[in-house]
């Protein structure tokens, strides 16, 4: 008899994928009613630059770095691409479930050393999702990006989402004298070195960046920038009725991309030829 994996179609469009993604999570309603709708636009647009730049997926090697629960190395996975994930080693049977539905292998590590991702191979991927991970490294972001250079193939494309500190919300909040970082209560509390090995928190942004200076890094580094764009967080049932409306009414004016109003940002950028 076939198994699971080999019935699952090898490629679908972006709606398909979804759908699918969508049945996987059907146990969990937090991620279906809350987390999906915020961040769906953010994961759309990474789609569609990701396909824009491969007129065929199918079968191209890519590496999500910070997969988390997987469920943007699955998408992928379902868009043709063949998708490894790497994450701090925690276990997680619903990932590692849906990682064996997709077939995507994963490999724990630490993105926080001197050199990460120094167990993979040099030029081995066309394409590398670093998604809302970045604001959460701790030793060397820099560092960070050098590898993935070193992992992307010539011509291969970095698709990176961050958050916004540029904004008005966030100019209210510091006038509010509030947290301006998520995690600020954790980070004053929680250790991050012990000995000689530093400490993976997912639940902490050490710094988040305008994108002016996550730009201008990366071309240091060698990469050729290929756009920036600020993105909305979508609507979500499970938000109070004025926030939604205000959401409802920066769409209407066009103002979703907007720097002031935008909560993160999403840099493409590839290895040159």
């Amino acid at each position: 008899m076939e198994s699971q994996q080999t019935r699952i179609p090898t490629s679908l469009p972006y709606p398909k994928a979804v759908h699918d993604l969508l049945d996987q999570f059907a146990w969990n309603p937090w991620f279906l009613n809350t987390y999906w709708p915020e961040n769906e636009p953010r994961v759309r647009l990474m789609a569609q630059l990701a396909l824009n730049h491969f007129s065929n997926p199918l079968g191209r090697p890519a590496l999500e770095v910070g997969c988390a629960n997987g469920f943007v190395a699955y998408l992928f996975r379902r868009l043709g691409f063949e998708v490894v994930a790497v994450d701090v080693p925690y276990d997680d049977p619903k990932r590692l479930e849906l990682f064996e539905h997709g077939n995507i292998p994963f490999q724990g590590t630490n993105l926080n050393e001197v050199n990460p991702l120094s167990e993979l191979a040099s030029e081995s991927y066309d394409l590398v999702l670093l998604g809302e991970v970045f604001e959460h490294i701790l030793n060397q972001p820099t560092g960070l990006l050098k590898s993935i250079f070193r992992l992307l193939r010539p011509g291969g494309l970095l698709i990176l989402t961050t958050p916004n500190p540029s904004t008005l919300a966030n100019a209210f909040r510091l006038l509010r004298d509030s947290y301006i970082l998520w995690g600020t209560p954790e980070f004053m509390r929680h250790t991050k070195i012990d000995g000689d090995k530093i400490i993976d928190r997912g639940d902490i942004h050490y710094r988040e960046y305008p994108a002016w200076i996550v730009r201008d890094l990366l071309k240091e580094l060698g990469y050729q920038v290929l756009g920036c764009r600020y993105i909305r967080s979508g609507t979500a049932s499970t938000q109070s009725w004025p926030k939604r409306l205000v959401k409802h009414l920066i769409r209407l004016m066009g103002l979703s991309g907007w720097r002031l109003l935008a909560p993160g940002y999403v840099l493409w950028a590839k290895r040159p030829n």
